[in-house]
This record gives C-alpha cells, sequence and structure tokens, in this order.
C-alpha cells in the first residue's frame, strides 16, 4: 500500500477548528498508510498541542500558501500527496474516492461542500479574465474564476482549475510539474497557477465528483491580503508560464504597476528566469491551444 502525506496550511487558524479537522482526517484515513503534517505558517500564536500523530512544522515568518504547500511535499514522505486547509470535513469515503483516479496522473481535487457537508457548492473552476482595475469596487485585474455549480456526468471531470481546499497528486507527477510555486506570496492565484500549469505539461487536472470534502466559508482571512500581493503573484505567473506576445498583451491590464509590486519583481528577476526555464521545459501546450480549450473567454483579451 502507497503511503499517504496529507499536508495541512494553517496561519492563524482556530485551534479547535484545526484539531476538529485532524481528528476527522484520522477517523476516515484509519485504514491507510498516512502522515499528517501541519505547517505553521508564522501564525501569531505559534501551534502547539497538536495530537502525537501530527508532524508539526513551523515558519518563523509567514512564506505563503504556495511556498508552504511546496515545503509541505519537500517534507513529506509519501507516495501520494494531499494539500488541505486547516478547517476542512470530510465524508467517510473521500479518500478512496479520490485514490482510485491518482494514478491518472492528474491533479486532482474532490467537490466543493459546505462546512456542514450538507451541499454541494461546485465542481471545478472555469478561468475567466478582468480587464478593469477599481479598487473602490473590490475589483484588481487578472484572473477570474467562475464556480461550475452544474454536476458532471464523469466520476473524474476534466475542468480547466482545481476548487476547495482538497488537491491530491502523485509524487511522481508533481515532481514532473514542478511543484507548487516557489516565489508566490501570502495568498491568491494559486490555483490558478498550478492548474494551468498542469494543464500546459500536459497532466491535467480532474474533479473527483463523489469526493465529498467540506469547506469552512468565512467572510474574511485571518491575516491581512493586498491587492499588491494578488498583482504581484499573478505578474509571476504570467511571466513564468506564457510565451512572450502571451506576456505582453496581459501585463497591459496591468499597468502602471504599483511601487511595491514594481520593487519586489525586481527583487526576484533571476528567480524567476530560473523558474520560467524550468516550467517552459516542461510545456506540451502551447497557449493557443491552452485558451481555446480551456479558457476560451480569454481569448478576446489576447487580440
Amino acid at each position: 500500500m502507497e503511503r499517504i502525506s496529507l499536508i495541512i496550511n494553517s496561519r492563524n487558524e482556530s485551534k479547535p477548528i484545526l484539531e476538529a479537522t485532524i481528528t476527522r482526517l484520522l477517523t476516515t484515513t484509519a485504514r491507510y498508510a498516512t502522515e499528517i503534517i501541519v505547517i505553521d505558517d508564522g501564525s501569531s500564536d505559534p501551534i502547539a498541542g497538536l495530537c502525537q500523530d501530527v508532524r508539526l512544522f513551523r515558519n518563523q515568518e509567514p512564506i505563503g500558501v504556495s511556498q508552504s504547500r511546496r515545503l509541505g511535499a519537500c517534507i513529506a514522505t509519501g507516495d501520494v500527496l494531499v494539500w488541505l486547509d486547516a478547517h476542512m470535513t470530510f465524508a467517510d469515503d473521500w479518500l478512496d474516492q479520490m485514490l482510485a483516479y491518482v494514478e491518472s496522473g492528474s491533479l486532482l481535487c474532490s467537490a466543493a461542500w459546505d462546512y456542514n457537508l450538507s451541499t454541494c457548492l461546485c465542481w471545478g473552476v472555469d478561468i475567466g479574465w478582468c480587464a478593469e482595475r477599481n479598487y473602490i469596487k473590490g475589483i484588481s485585474p487578472g484572473f477570474i474564476i467562475r464556480h461550475r455549480t452544474s454536476a458532471p456526468l464523469d466520476d473524474a471531470a476534466e475542468v480547466p482549475m482545481v476548487i476547495g481546499s482538497c488537491y491530491m497528486m502523485s509524487r511522481s507527477s508533481y515532481n514532473k510539474l514542478g511543484g507548487f510555486s516557489p516565489l508566490l506570496r501570502v495568498w491568491g492565484h494559486d490555483d490558478v497557477d498550478i492548474s494551468i500549469r498542469a494543464w500546459i505539461s500536459g497532466l491535467g487536472v480532474k474533479c473527483i465528483t463523489k469526493a465529498q470534502v467540506g469547506h469552512l466559508y468565512r467572510s474574511r482571512f485571518p491575516y491581512p491580503v493586498y491587492y499588491d500581493h494578488l498583482e504581484f503573484n499573478q505578474l509571476v505567473m504570467i511571466r513564468s508560464i506564457f510565451e512572450e506576445s502571451t506576456i505582453q498583451k496581459l501585463e497591459g491590464y496591468f499597468k502602471p504597476l504599483s511601487a511595491k509590486v514594481r520593487e519586489r519583481l525586481e527583487n526576484i528577476e533571476s528567480d524567476l528566469e530560473k523558474w520560467r526555464e524550468e516550467i517552459q521545459a516542461k510545456r506540451r501546450l502551447d497557449d493557443e491551444e491552452f485558451f481555446r480549450d480551456f479558457a476560451p473567454s480569454i481569448q478576446r483579451f489576447l487580440l
């Protein structure tokens, strides 16, 4: 039996909620060979006192969702990797449902349920584009998501992008993909980034429609997230994933860049160049094929 690593990111999470997530994980995965890893991403009050079945690692300073997930994968010993938020609930057979498709090599996500597992909210996501910047209205430019609220016919449905906060991948596929981005900051567009890279590298993305995993949806973050974080992450993603002609067109919607974003991009210039080279070496689809098949609504913004 393959070993499964369950990797939880947590930053300023309520301890009772985190403990409930871990307890339910232990219950629903008991018949598998598993390990639970919790990455404390610089919580204001350090996480402590978790059960002995958990391997706990703390970042003294927050490094962000994507980099914490990447760290968790580096620490993990499993052949199958599962990334989870700290505020989740799980049906009894969620892991059985997802493991049935892990050998496809794709990036897998569960269907997204509410915390009580009473209602399924969506099955994967479509990727769109916003051409407007209006912070007063809560709008920033770049990739946007639209939930797929109609249940697919397939148990493992191909979707443009993962949804929810439960993702699975075999270790071998994760290594082929290059892992979560080492450059994204704080929060924002991590899922768009890894989903697009899964498609252009030929691995694909699937929603496992019968995997019931619930998520505690909140009206605000337990830590600060600003528009410059979101725009920085999007520009890193665009510059690393796409062809030069696409980069020039998409970046135009972010101009003028804020001083903070411009400075942060300058500080990672050499690292971004290396990351781009790694991604491009794995490419199996060109930009035209990706947008045509998985994000057709964006094509008009590239004209």
